[in-house]
């Protein structure tokens, strides 16, 4: 066991990290319950699930990874052309055409789509013919899609999501709700919402389960563009699944970020006591908040989630890259199988992280994988790099408080990874400090190892739960290479 010096962070960082999620103590801060829905306190306690290898379910053979080139497919809605930057192609293919009942919908039924959406029976498909749909109507009642019934799917009829844009105009606080389990949304785009472009969590007492996003694109979020909630006492949000989508904040939708607390109350992915949940083949753009304060992760889980795979991800010119974990104690989900007994506070238990590329060229970087509180989690086969002009950059991977024990492994950074406050890793086979001239064009967020790589080439160590890297490929051709390329 390789355990590192503490390194003193910056003290704005610091500052600025704690305010971003309003922690002025020691308690998991609450969001502000409302009666249509909004932001919810985690807290309690309820009973385990059923037990599962979630590394074995998230295999290579659904969706495989493919290489993220930043192609451009180009924008449908000329709103947008100004300030959205068209998603990369992934190479994901479309969902498998719908069964059962179908619904057709036209940008000329916007106003009538809450209605449809609430009203649809279990096993319905929503299909959105091309267009942008925007509301006539007032009131957040009348404009947000209440998902009430399982089992209904929503998406477009083209399978492209630059073609159908749900725009809220930021006059819906949050533009779909989903409070209950095996809801679809695919292939579409989600806009300008005043505070979360989706929110996810349980309408009743029970549990839910097999929320989907797919081919999704969420722009311009007042708050967390997906938020994740329990229903404020003992039921979650499980076994959920992000996957070829696309998160930006454009610089249109900067001045919209909601400024308490902390000044910068915004992210990607905020999931709180979520299990199983797999996170993957996504990118995330432009998270930040330009010295008003510290923005959330593009990913982030906490609050207790478990077992959660984050991987094959593209970040760039984000605040902070993934996070396991935030606060010291607190509030959090707990489980009737007490993986670590005599452990007083897990802010994130198991769980993977790999094959990520983290990028950064904004002075508004800080860290590109936070570990806080989290127990078990694996960190295997990232590559985080950023440039001279991220100044604000604090550490590629940090791991910290005493109830953190983590495997860092295989990974390429461009920094020395920190611990603090006590926590505890296995680190083998991380090259940091690395140059530029390791990847093929990381200014075109290509980070292919170059042949001159020699130092990560077949350097790495085989580790079991490593998956593919960023084409797909397994880790092992020859001895694994260090970072999330492994060269043919």
């Amino acid at each position: 066991m390789l355990i590192r010096p503490t390194l003193p962070r910056f003290v704005i960082g610091v500052v600025a990290a704690f305010a971003a999620v309003g922690c002025g103590g020691p308690a998991v801060p609450a969001d502000g319950t409302d009666t249509s829905g909004a932001d919810r306190a985690d807290g309690g306690a309820q009973p385990d699930s059923p037990a599962r290898d979630i590394l074995a379910s998230a295999d290579a053979t659904d969706d495989a990874p493919v290489r993220i080139d930043g192609t451009d497919v180009g924008v449908a809605d000329s709103t947008l052309t100004d300030t959205v930057t068209p998603p990369p192609a992934f190479g994901c293919p479309a969902l498998p055409s719908p069964t059962g009942m179908i619904v057709r919908v036209m940008p000329s039924q916007a106003n009538q789509l809450p209605n449809i959406v609430s009203t649809a029976a279990t096993g319905t498909t929503i299909l959105l013919e091309d267009g942008t749909y925007r509301m006539t109507v007032a009131g957040e009642g009348s404009r947000r899609l209440n998902f009430r019934t399982a089992g209904v799917t929503i998406r477009s009829v083209s399978n492209d999501a630059t073609r159908v844009i749900l725009d809220g105009e930021y006059m819906t606080n949050e533009i779909i709700n989903v409070v209950v389990s095996d809801v679809t949304l695919a292939h579409f785009t989600v806009m300008r919402a005043i505070d979360h472009p989706i929110h996810v969590y349980p309408g009743g007492t029970t549990g839910i389960r097999n929320v989907r996003l797919y081919g999704m694109r969420l722009i311009d979020g007042g708050e967390q563009f997906l938020k994740v909630n329990s229903n404020g006492a003992d039921a979650w949000a499980d076994d959920g699944r992000v996957e070829c989508s696309f998160f930006q904040l454009t610089a249109a939708g900067r001045p919209h970020i909601e400024r308490t607390p902390g000044g910068c109350y915004t992210g990607g992915i905020d999931t709180h006591g979520g299990r199983g949940w797999q996170v993957r083949l996504n990118r995330f753009e432009d998270m930040f908040c330009a010295g008003e304060g510290l923005a959330e992760h593009a990913i982030h889980f906490w609050v207790g989630s478990r077992d959660t795979v984050v991987e094959n991800n593209t970040i760039v010119n984000c605040a902070r890259g993934v996070g396991f974990g935030l606060v010291d104690a607190g509030m959090a989900r707990t489980y009737t199988d007490n993986p670590y007994p005599g452990v007083s506070f897990i802010g994130h238990y198991d769980g993977v992280i790999r094959n990520n590329v983290i990028y950064a060229t904004i002075p508004y970087f800080d860290t590109g994988i936070e570990l806080a509180q989290a127990r078990g989690a694996r960190v295997f086969h990232n590559t985080v790099f950023t440039t001279p002009t991220a100044t604000g950059f604090f550490s590629p991977i940090d791991y910290r408080f005493a109830n953190t024990v983590v495997e860092i492994r295989n990974n390429l950074v461009s920094r020395t990874i920190t611990v603090r406050n006590g926590a505890m890793g296995t680190l083998s086979n991380n090259l940091e400090n690395v140059a530029a001239a390791y990847f093929a064009n990381p200014a075109m967020v290509d980070f292919h190892l170059a042949t001159g790589a020699t130092s990560a080439i077949d350097r790495g160590m085989t580790v079991s739960g490593a998956g593919v890297d960023i084409d797909g490929d397994p880790h092992t051709v020859r001895a694994p290479d260090i970072g999330a390329d492994e060269r043919p």
